[in-house]
């Protein structure tokens, strides 16, 4: 395994104090017990549920090569490794500080309301080809887990791929600002967290604190339909950042055409500096096009040979939860896996994919829409007319999709439950071969345990 902190790269990290002369070979960081690695260095963060100094001393059994912790420990032995320091949240963040800092690659910065972590997957995944890649895991892109990806970063990689996200005014100022990014991808404007953000404008204003953190004339990448294109332009103009758009438009910078959506996949054209190049990817789904676009613009702006990530996206897989394509089991049919989270937009996206992928009956599966504070009623209801077009059954869960339920017609209504457990017996009564559901709700809603219960063998079939 290779050392990424020492002691003394700690102490100058951190400004902490060792509890004893001691020498760190720490391969790794942890907050969490349940997933730590032998050699990992242990941080005690404390926060609104939990303290990680109550964690401290299973984490040294479990193998930590020490612990970072803000005050003495009881049960510790003298001998034990730890670093003292004022704030261990603080400590993360000044870790990932010095680990960027330190770091001679070359650094992209994702960010945007819907797409952000499939966009950094793909982008993980093109990058491959080029170099070695250090990715965020996950959906790690807030004050924990922007800090954490950056702390893990070694310094001998050719790329790091940071996700930047947020959910109230500024946030995203300070996370970009930590990484320093090189390049600035925007995936999308969109309703999400609108409960929080009031309007539209509010969060294209938020994600346009990325460019802030760029140097003059780097690029960001967005959408040529973006919502909020002046704002973004504005900002970019203030801080010399060249916008480089994306899109269907003759006017995009990277303009994408002949695009053929099919049930096994993508096909589609990019014209960059009058040059065609035909990409394919292995996933179905317009956004996944666009997606691409953008990550086809990185590797443009890094001067790297765009004909070899032809192959790279070719290869490039959805994530669980996020448009992963599993069978329906034992129905031979298939499930749409986009149960990790939702927006309206992202439903109607995913609603479209339903379309093309459902040869027979298609099925839409929909739980709550949160975050959306006073405008939740009326966003859930924008979604009316798309499973009218898109769907041929519906089932839903949670409090506002009930709402919605009621007023499809009667044609369409499978059926409404509380919760998603409920949901599950009153969907395996219904499923007939050859269906193709499509599952999606917000993570709270938990509608990955209709997907687990969808894809065991023991489904009762008509």
């Amino acid at each position: 395994m290779t050392v990424l902190w020492t002691e003394t790269d700690l102490v100058h990290a951190t400004q902490g104090s060792f509890s004893y002369a001691c020498q760190i070979k720490g391969t790794g960081i942890s907050i969490d017990t349940r997933t730590l690695e032998k050699g990992d260095i242990f941080i005690a963060i404390i926060g609104e549920n939990s303290d990680g100094h109550a964690h401290v001393k299973k984490a040294l059994e479990l193998g930590a090569s020490c612990a970072i912790i803000s005050h003495p420990i009881a049960e510790l032995s003298e001998d034990s490794p730890v670093l003292y320091v004022k704030d261990t949240l603080q400590a993360l963040t000044d870790i990932g500080y010095y680990g960027r800092k330190r770091f001679t690659g070359k650094v992209i910065a994702v960010t945007g309301s819907v797409g952000k972590t499939t966009t950094k997957e793909m982008l993980k995944t093109t990058l491959s080809a080029f170099g070695s890649v250090h990715a965020a895991a996950g959906s790690h892109n807030n004050h924990l887990g922007v800090p954490l990806t950056l702390a893990r970063l070694p310094n001998d990689t050719d790329f790091c791929v940071c996700e930047i996200g947020m959910n109230h005014v500024g946030e995203i100022a300070p996370l970009a600002k930590l990484v320093n990014p090189h390049i600035a991808i925007i995936t999308e404007v969109a309703s999400s967290h609108l409960g929080y953000m009031q309007n539209l404008d509010n969060i294209a204003k938020e994600k346009s604190q990325i460019i802030t953190a760029l140097p003059a004339q780097a690029i960001t990448l967005i959408p040529d339909t973006i919502y909020g294109m002046s704002i973004f332009q504005k900002v970019a103009q203030q801080y010399q950042v060249q916008l480089i758009t994306v899109g269907l438009s003759e006017t995009a910078s990277i303009q994408l055409s002949d695009i053929e959506l099919l049930p096994q996949g993508s096909k589609f054209q990019a014209t960059l500096h009058n040059q065609e190049y035909h990409f394919t990817l292995s996933s179905p789904g317009k956004h996944l096009v666009h997606n691409a676009g953008l990550v086809i613009g990185v590797i443009e702006s890094l001067n790297l040979d765009v004909k070899r990530s032809i192959t790279a996206l070719a290869a490039f897989q959805t994530g669980n939860g996020r448009g992963k394509i599993l069978p329906l089991q034992p129905i031979n049919g298939i499930i749409l896996d986009e149960s990790y989270n939702a927006s309206t937009l992202s439903i109607r996206t995913a609603l479209q994919t339903l379309s093309i992928l459902a040869p027979a009956r298609k099925i839409a599966i929909l739980g709550d829409i949160k975050e959306l504070g006073e405008y939740s009623q009326s966003e859930h209801l924008c979604l009316l007319p798309h499973l009218t077009t898109h769907a041929d059954l519906v089932f839903c869960c949670g409090e506002m999709m009930k709402i919605v339920f009621e007023q499809l017609p009667l044609t369409l209504q499978g059926s409404w439950r509380a919760t998603a457990q409920e949901l599950i017996p009153v969907i395996q009564e219904r499923l007939q071969e050859n269906d193709t559901l499509l599952i999606k709700g917000s993570n709270s809603m938990r509608m990955n345990i209709i997907v687990t219960a969808l894809t065991a063998p023991a489904i009762r079939k008509n």
